[in-house]
């Protein structure tokens, strides 16, 4: 049993089908896990960077689990590892383990770390449901770290049941009939359609969805720069060639009013974005686009809805429950 290191940015094509197999095996999963993702975000942010895949491997060389971190030990400095990634882009961050591997991956890392000249290791965007969670802190303390684990985003999703109607049984008699009366109120008030916009002109749709993205807030318009927009659009590009986008516009006498930037990946869709025009706020079309968007989702069999980190008041008023997101942080004595 041991660990390699693989070098190299952008990443070695050796490691790739390594990482998709693994990624396969594993019991958690999403989009961000993937190493396409990695892939776009080095070439978007990260073209300077130092970056070390640690591959664990078992007595008889078979991969046991794959991390991916930069490299920001430099000399008069502490030798530091961070799983690789920024918390303004990345939902999840996570080590790539499969199913009854993951003490096995993760204490033969521990033991590599704690053995070598690594000094600080800090681990970002650790789900509360992820095996790194469960079993890496005492891990590390076995190997003469101290470790502490905070809570950095909470994320909000919905269990899906199989039928719409049963999605409205399970809400709060309140917020359930507030979401009839918006909608009522769109129907009333306004003509509008629903469409997927990435089954039509994807540059076309995407200039609409930035747009949308910029009028909804003045952070949002800000998050949203030049470099960003690039990046968005090639996430866009690369995972409609995987089948993995959503991207549906909720249209009012004509105009775009509401639009999501999702993901759709192994039976979950998550929402990474979204926006909305502030002129149509009274027709409320973002909350009626995600219930749309719900009962779509519930429509081809999907299991859960995500609406990824933020504590907006719209997603427990449809029901979401609460995600941890933690960060991990060792320092060897």
């Amino acid at each position: 049993m041991g660990v390699e290191i693989i070098e190299g940015n952008p990443f070695p094509e050796k490691l790739l089908p390594l990482w998709e197999a693994l990624l396969q095996k594993s019991p958690f999963q999403n989009p961000f896990l993937t190493p396409l993702w990695s892939q776009l975000w080095l070439r978007h942010f990260g073209k300077t960077l130092e970056v070390k895949t640690l591959l664990s491997r078992s007595s008889g060389g078979d991969p046991l689990g794959l991390g991916v971190f930069s490299d920001s030990g430099k000399e008069g400095r502490k030798k530091r590892l961070t799983l690789l990634g920024s918390m303004d882009v990345w939902d999840y961050r996570d080590l790539i383990l499969p199913a009854g591997k993951e003490e096995e991956a993760l204490g033969a890392l521990a033991r590599f770390w704690g053995e070598g000249a690594w000094e600080e290791l800090e681990f970002s965007g650790i789900s509360e449901f992820s095996p790194t969670l469960r079993f890496l802190p005492a891990l590390l303390r076995a190997s003469d770290f101290q470790v502490t684990q905070t809570v950095q985003e909470v994320s909000v999703y919905l269990n899906l049941p199989s039928v719409w109607d049963d999605f409205l049984a399970h809400l709060d008699s309140k917020d359930r009939h507030e979401l009839r009366r918006k909608i009522r109120r769109l129907e009333r008030e306004s003509s509008f359609e629903i469409r997927e916009g990435q089954e039509e002109n994807l540059i076309e749709r995407m200039d609409a969805f930035l747009d949308l993205h910029r009028k909804s807030r003045k952070d949002k318009a800000e998050f949203m720069t030049p470099e960003m927009e690039d990046y968005f659009r090639e996430i866009a590009l690369r995972f409609r060639e995987k089948g993995w986008l959503s991207l549906p516009f909720l249209r009012a006498e004509g105009k775009d009013a509401a639009a999501y930037f999702s993901f759709r990946y192994q039976g979950v869709e998550y929402v990474y974005n979204s926006g909305y025009d502030p002129e149509y706020a009274r027709l409320s079309p973002g909350i009626v686009l995600a219930a749309d968007c719900i009962r779509r989702a519930m429509e081809r069999g999907m299991t859960v809805f995500h609406f990824l980190r933020g504590q907006e008041d719209y997603k427990y008023r449809l029901g979401g429950k609460e995600e941890k997101i933690y960060q991990i942080k060792a320092v060897k004595g």
